[in-house]
């Protein structure tokens, strides 16, 4: 029996990372990548403009794959690099699911996920984008497996990636308020912020101030027209809604973590463009599971989880 477990999981872990594959090709079908040398180089030689030189933790990947691999071209460390992370991440999405899912629903739900990934595809390059997803999913995965303190060292790394995890000490605080003590809750919390404050404030101190290639504020482009709107709703479909349905009856962790979501759009439509979806993929760990609780109500662990969450309220 436990061999049939191994090679079982062996193979959906080879799948994971054969769909990870599989999307690098679309993605480089897609993206700009004539402009991909230019733009390592000035990440790496520490010339770029904000916000991408605060985000050098994938360019520091790209390069050290270069010298294991001594010979490779930039493309092909940016290939295998978005590709192994593209797997690991489905993987543990699919960990993470199981928390409270079958595994068979929550390898359902790690597919969706990697059919979801293409449609965040632009020209643009923006290589922080599968790293950042990682970690999300891996902060996710901490909590739900009640191994608060990872959040600490994932939010260091991570921030070298992108600064968006400094919504994770906010997830932290909100799944954790009133179901853990007090005093715990506050130093936890402020030592997960504190890990994202000593990172990112590293990385400003150590490139200086610098200027942003685009505007900052972004309110005006993505409500003059439907497009981007249109474009948001279409990423995760009707799982929007039935995941405030899923609220209803959810575990406390995930139905308080919703609470952040319509903060995080409206911050992104004013200092972002919208209808760059890949920046709302960090909600997928919210919304998937949420949906899955309504889409498959007959989950045991989903059920158990949905009594004990309505029990602590």
């Amino acid at each position: 029996m436990r061999r049939e477990w191994t090679w079982r999981e062996a193979g959906l872990a080879a799948v994971y990372l054969g769909l990870g594959m599989a999307s690098v090709l679309l993605w480089t079908r897609i993206a700009d990548l004539q402009r991909l040398p230019s733009w390592h180089l000035d990440m790496i030689g520490g010339h770029a403009p904000a916000p991408n030189q605060y985000r050098p933790l994938t360019p520091w990947l790209a390069e050290g794959l270069r010298y294991l691999l001594p010979g490779e071209s930039v493309y092909t460390a940016y290939l295998l690099l978005r590709g192994l992370i593209t797997g690991l991440t489905l993987f543990f999405f699919d960990r993470y699911l199981r928390v409270w899912f079958s595994s068979a629903a929550a390898a359902g739900g790690a597919l969706c996920l990697a059919a979801i990934m293409p449609f965040t595809y632009w020209r643009v390059v923006q290589e922080s984008d599968p790293v950042n997803l990682l970690v999300f999913v891996l902060g996710f995965w901490a909590l739900a497996r009640e191994r608060d303190l990872l959040l600490i060292p994932l939010v260091l790394v991570g921030t070298l990636n992108r600064e968006t995890t400094a919504m994770l000490p906010a997830v932290y605080l909100l799944a954790r308020w009133r179901e853990r003590p007090a005093g715990e809750v506050a130093w936890r919390t402020a030592a997960i912020a504190g890990a994202w404050a000593l990172a990112y404030g590293a990385l400003r101190l150590g490139y200086g101030e610098r200027e942003y290639y685009c505007a900052v504020v972004m309110w005006s482009d993505n409500v003059k027209t439907l497009g981007p709107t249109v474009l948001v709703l279409l990423l995760f479909g009707a799982m929007w809604g039935l995941a405030f349905v899923g609220a209803k009856t959810g575990p406390t962790m995930l139905r308080r973590s919703l609470w952040l979501v319509p903060p995080y759009i409206a911050l992104h439509y004013v200092v972002a463009l919208a209808w760059e979806v890949r920046l709302f993929l960090p909600l997928a760990p919210v919304i998937i599971p949420l949906s899955w609780l309504v889409l498959f109500p007959e989950t045991e662990r989903a059920a158990a989880e949905r009594g004990r969450s309505k029990r602590s309220r």
